[in-house]
């Protein structure tokens, strides 16, 4: 009677590792410096034990300086005939929260971000500042992974389709700041709202020096001043628009609305 070989066991098969999708290049040699950015300071005081790794908020701020850089170079360069002031309400839109945080989720970084329990249930809101915030701590770290050429390259990349001048004014996180400094800028005056709650609705009208107006719904009142205040920001710049090119007679007119 023969006996039988043993078997072998078969070679446990190693996890693959978690990667971002291959179409942003981002790739670390360094994978401390990958994990010192996904690693939230929450998850790091509730898990003992873990290896030092740099500091997440140090990170963060670094990683600012260099999205700020980078998005100022573009805007510079695609928008040569805007003033400072429509650049920088542009960087202001482009770097803003809501922006960021978008952005974090096209690239999966929240699957890959550990939070710490308390903060992992809660609300949305508070998560987008989270994921901006890690987003910002990714761009430090892979500039120190792979320098500033690959660092822009990826950014780049994820800004790609936001450098539009009517996207991102739709996208304005701040339509009440936009619709004043406008105002001010053109007529050296403020924005009345006037807001009433109807049929659990809020419905507010904002108006400019009794010559513009524009109204809004919404579930709240700051829900409808903003509905409010981006209509009536594409009626006057539409309006002005109109109003230079007659000024200019056929010159080109500078992008200052």
């Amino acid at each position: 009677m023969q006996k039988k070989s043993p078997q072998k066991s078969r070679p446990k098969q190693k996890k693959p590792r978690r990667k971002f999708p291959e179409k942003f290049f981002l790739r670390f040699k360094n994978l401390k410096l990958k994990d010192a950015a996904l690693l939230h300071p929450s998850y790091r005081n509730e898990t003992a034990g873990l290896p030092r790794y740099d500091d997440f908020d140090q990170l963060e701020f670094f990683g600012d300086t260099v999205l700020n850089f980078v998005i100022c170079r573009k805007l510079y360069k695609q928008f040569p005939e805007a003033d400072e002031g429509l650049l920088s309400r542009l960087r202001s839109i482009l770097v803003s929260r809501k922006i960021l945080s978008r952005i974090a989720r096209e690239i999966k970084l929240p699957r890959w971000l550990k939070l710490g329990k308390g903060l992992s249930l809660q609300e949305d809101f508070h998560k987008s500042k989270m994921f901006a915030d890690a987003f910002e701590a990714l761009i430090a770290a892979f500039y120190f992974d792979q320098g500033f050429k690959r660092t822009e390259q990826f950014l780049l990349k994820c800004f790609k389709g936001y450098f539009d001048m009517k996207k991102l004014f739709r996208l304005d996180p701040n339509p009440k700041s936009t619709l004043q400094e406008i105002s001010q800028r053109h007529w050296q005056k403020i924005p009345l709202y006037q807001s009433q709650n109807e049929n659990s609705e809020f419905k507010c009208t904002v108006s400019i020096n009794r010559l513009y107006q524009a109204r809004g719904l919404g579930r709240n009142r700051q829900e409808a001043e903003e509905k409010a205040a981006r209509l009536l920001i594409r009626k006057v710049r539409q309006e002005l628009l109109k109003r230079f090119k007659r000024v200019s007679s056929g010159r080109k007119v500078r992008k200052t609305l």
